[in-house]
């Protein structure tokens, strides 16, 4: 333990896949960060990055300070602990906001952009520190040195401590982002983006902060566009209902209708500048179409259109009288289908372009829908998040992207290799959602569940991920990210920042290190197939991915939990492709 000014302080590090926990001395126990280690040994290839945490304590409130500006507390002279990274590569050290989960603990999440926090006494705090390993490293060992400074006010500071950070950088060129093969499927949900941020919907504001939201995409290697193009598809994911959290959920058409004495006439222009925002940030190998199959329906959500197969909702503008209405027939609406289909292919992008179902449940009336959509404007082509297998083989001709959850892979494991390898030319994703436990994104979830994300994809041999829930957030996220009886972190990967950009999650960059580990095992698999299933088990435990969910029942059953195993791993998959 460390004293400053009769304070305790307490120091000390963790590799990344840490996650501090408050409310039960069992948890995060303060005494632990006294045998933290102080100095750790990374893995890193070229063009990568390589993150550790700081974990600090004091007995008495204090500031946290991560970066260089001065900082006076208005509570007086607190002690102001500042954390610094010195060393051969740049370091970007940020404090580690604390979130409320479903039992009521507190739990490490949030990587703020805000450099200095007050902080009460006899509370940790995690930092996050991220080096950046340049392209052109020369394959070596490096030294970065952490510090621990102590000050008040006008009083000199004082360094406490100094830990030590080696890094192994290999002779191993990392893919960009925009290079993965990892098809990654995060949604966007663009109408909540403006809600938390005040700007008009498909405003130049809009755009500005949807900028900053696309690019924190791209940097993890996101593939797919999502648009919303009819009124409130998924019928606002129940925010109406009584027992939730206070949430505005609803996503609304990114196409502005009017009517005219002419007829109808759509603007695509929102759309297609959204659709060139994600091409500069490499997220150009799909445009998902929500809003036109499988349209979610509660009370107050039906049809419009009585004569119509599915739910959908277009809502334009009458010049006549000034009034916004629904359309109301089904020719109306196959219209507006049918010109949708016209522009992309008159811009040449229609062969990306996948009209999206939402876990269809009934085969009758899926079939009918896309059966209609076909008749209407056979160009488009679909893509269905499943929970039930029996779906594709009931849509195999008819469907080109499928998409089943984890529970469904696992129980039908055999009957979609089957498929994967007789419908040629099909995209193979998985999902997880609100469900199973594990492997998942939540706030509760081991960091290092997110990591085997990536190597499950590969071991499966799938093409990639999706989940729904990028930015869906209730109406505080930033004071609580719970919502209903989903699991706290379900709804969102990353918070909305009061500059108008997201706050990326330790949650974030676990999946991003997994998708990592996805392309690493595609890399060995075509140089060394051999060395495969060796990579494989050292964080594989349950080889037989049928088993999931039905012999056993925990998640060190299925893979390994120890973050340790997973930097084994790395250095493995290092080694080998050096």
């Amino acid at each position: 333990m460390l004293t400053y000014n009769n304070t305790n302080i307490r120091f000390g590090l963790q590799r990344e896949d840490f996650k501090l926990q408050w409310g039960n001395r069992a948890v995060s126990p303060v005494e632990a960060i006294d045998e933290y280690p102080q100095s750790l040994t990374l893995s890193a290839g070229r063009r990568d990055w390589a993150a550790f945490q700081v974990v600090l304590w004091s007995s008495d409130d204090w500031v946290l300070n991560t970066g260089s500006a001065p900082w006076f507390s208005q509570k007086g002279s607190l002690p102001v602990l500042r954390v610094a990274v010195d060393g051969p590569f740049a370091a970007e050290i940020h404090p580690i906001d604390m979130h409320q989960d479903n039992d009521n603990l507190w739990k490490a999440d949030a990587i703020l952009t805000n450099l200095v926090l007050e902080l009460e006494g006899k509370r940790a705090r995690s930092v996050w520190v991220e080096l950046q390993i340049p392209e052109d490293t020369v394959p070596g060992e490096y030294t970065c040195h952490v510090s621990l400074y102590a000050g008040s006010m006008f009083t000199a500071e004082t360094r406490l401590t100094e830990a030590v950070v080696q890094i192994t950088v290999a002779d191993c060129l990392m893919p960009a982002p925009a290079e993965h093969r990892f098809h990654l499927d995060l949604w966007q949900h663009l109408s909540n983006i403006a809600r938390k941020h005040e700007t008009p919907l498909w405003s130049d504001e809009h755009f500005a902060v949807l900028e900053n939201y696309v690019r924190s995409l791209g940097e993890l290697g996101q593939k797919a566009v999502t648009l919303v193009v009819s009124q409130v598809p998924w019928a606002g994911q129940g925010c109406h209902d009584e027992y939730r959290m206070a949430a505005n959920l609803y996503e609304y058409s990114i196409i502005p209708v009017t009517r005219t004495a002419d007829g109808f006439a759509y603007d695509y222009a929102p759309m297609q500048r959204y659709i060139d925002l994600c091409a500069k940030y490499g997220i150009d190998r799909e445009i998902s179409i929500f809003g036109l199959a499988n349209i979610w329906a509660g009370e107050g959500f039906g049809a419009l259109a009585e004569d119509y197969p599915d739910k959908i909702k277009i809502r334009y503008l009458d010049k006549a009288d000034g009034c916004y209405k629904y359309m109301t027939t089904a020719a109306e609406i196959d219209d507006y289908i049918r010109s949708l289909e016209q522009y992309f292919l008159a811009t040449g992008q229609i062969d990306r372009v996948r009209l999206v179902a939402d876990e269809p449940g009934d085969i009758v009336a899926y079939r009918k829908s896309i059966e209609h959509l076909h008749a209407v404007a056979p160009a488009f082509r679909c893509k269905a998040a499943l929970n039930h297998a029996s779906f594709i083989g009931e849509f195999g001709k008819e469907v080109d992207d499928y998409v089943p959850s984890l529970g469904t892979l696992a129980q039908e494991y055999d009957i979609i290799r089957d498929y994967q390898g007789s419908l040629e030319g099909k995209r193979f994703l998985w999902y997880v959602c609100c469900g199973p436990e594990y492997p998942n994104t939540f706030l509760r979830s081991r960091l290092t569940e997110s990591y085997f994300i990536g190597i499950l994809t590969s071991y499966v041999q799938l093409d990639g991920f999706l989940r729904w829930n990028y930015t869906v957030w209730n109406d505080d996220p930033r004071a609580d990210i719970r919502y209903g009886n989903w699991y706290a972190g379900d709804t969102n990967f990353v918070y909305p920042a009061a500059n108008g950009a997201p706050l990326l999650t330790l949650r974030y960059k676990a999946l991003k290190r997994g998708i990592q580990f996805y392309e690493l095992l595609e890399r060995l698999r075509e140089k060394d197939p051999a060395a495969l299933e060796e990579a494989y088990a050292l964080v594989v435990r349950e080889k037989d991915v049928r088993e999931y969910y039905k012999t056993w029942h925990s998640l060190e059953d299925m893979c390994s939990v120890d973050g340790e195993d997973y930097m084994t791993l790395k250095r493995y998959l290092l080694d080998k492709l050096s």
